[in-house]
């Protein structure tokens, strides 16, 4: 039988949701038998604590199931961090924010011994493609927490009241689970009650949204992104302790995510002439420009980055911007 203060470590652990912890004392518990001879008991649970895992794979994020909806679709999911916050390019101001925040739920112990609270509702703002899923992942990744990205297609149901009751299955999950949970395209969910065509069920929905976020508490960051902020019902403005507004960049700006992104190999293009011409789009897509110039130097037998392989890779990403926009101008 193993040792009472190593089930008491099992269990704390499971309480806190220390995934890590848990595996610890269970393995040491397996440790434990096998120092006692009992082979067979300890091959059983280690056979049971390692049997979900591929071959190669990590440990779980989490040991607590996630939510689902009633068509057994999960309503989340769970990674580590895509994005440091040293890999992005914002504004000074926008960088400084997210660090304050960082600071703050690093700081939750010392603000709870005076009664206060960290930023831990946040609502980023701002068009498609200015890097605002990749800010919370970076949030995630300077705190060592996992994200929880929410699933709309999951959440949203048809069903009178189902829809409430996903949004407060994830945010309960959250509460128990640290992560940064992640809402994208909350205007989706909570659109402004005001608007003819609501309906009681929308109205339900919103009213749940603000009550939750009225009680968020726990470890957990909970970050919403909207590309149509005008759409998100008023009051919910209110209940976000930040809100940060993502837009494109400056011509500096552009300048530093072409060096960022094409830096770790030779290069020759002339990352000024290029950043002038790509002004005008998302960071998302000269980003996707960079990666497509880095793929054809590998490919090729160019030793660097030159203009020509680059123009390549531009006007590649013209084509398939022109192919979007005609197929769309037919739907």
């Amino acid at each position: 039988m193993a040792r009472s203060d190593l089930l008491r470590r099992l269990f704390a652990a499971h309480s806190r949701g220390d995934d890590r912890g848990f595996r610890t004392a269970a393995m040491d518990i397996i440790a434990d038998e096998r120092r006692k001879q009992h082979s067979l008991l300890a091959a059983e649970l280690e056979h049971a604590l390692v049997r979900d895992l591929r071959p190669g794979a990590a440990d779980p994020l989490t040991l607590r199931p996630i939510p689902k909806a009633r068509d057994d679709r999960p309503l989340l999911r769970l990674t580590k961090p895509e994005w440091e916050l040293r890999d992005l390019v914002f504004p000074a101001s926008v960088l400084e924010i997210i660090a304050e925040i960082v600071i703050e739920n690093r700081g939750r112990s010392l603000l709870a011994s005076q009664s206060l609270q960290p930023r831990q509702r946040i609502l980023l703002i701002g068009p498609p493609g200015t890097g605002k899923t990749a800010a919370a992942h970076a949030v995630a990744g300077e705190l060592s927490l996992p994200v929880a990205v929410t699933s709309i297609a999951a959440l949203t149901s048809s069903y009178l009241g189902e829809t409430a009751r996903n949004i407060e299955s994830v945010v309960r999950f959250a509460e128990s689970t640290p992560c940064v949970l992640v809402f994208d395209e909350i205007d989706a969910i909570v659109g402004e009650r005001s608007k003819p065509q609501d309906h009681a069920e929308m109205r339900r929905v919103v009213a749940t949204v603000l009550q939750l976020l009225d009680e968020v508490h726990g470890e957990s960051l909970l970050i919403a992104t909207s590309n149509h902020p005008s759409l998100i019902d008023y009051a919910l403005w209110r209940r976000f302790d930040e809100v940060i507004g993502l837009s494109m960049l400056s011509d500096e700006g552009v300048i530093a995510l072409i060096d960022l992104r094409t830096k770790s190999v030779p290069r020759s293009f002339s990352i000024p002439k290029w950043a002038a011409q790509l002004k005008q789009l998302p960071p998302a897509q000269i980003e996707a420009i960079c990666i497509d110039a880095l793929r054809r130097r590998a490919l090729s037998n160019e030793g660097e980055i030159t203009d020509e392989l680059f123009a390549a890779s531009v006007k590649s990403w013209q084509r398939r911007q022109a192919s979007i926009a005609a197929l769309s101008g037919n739907v």
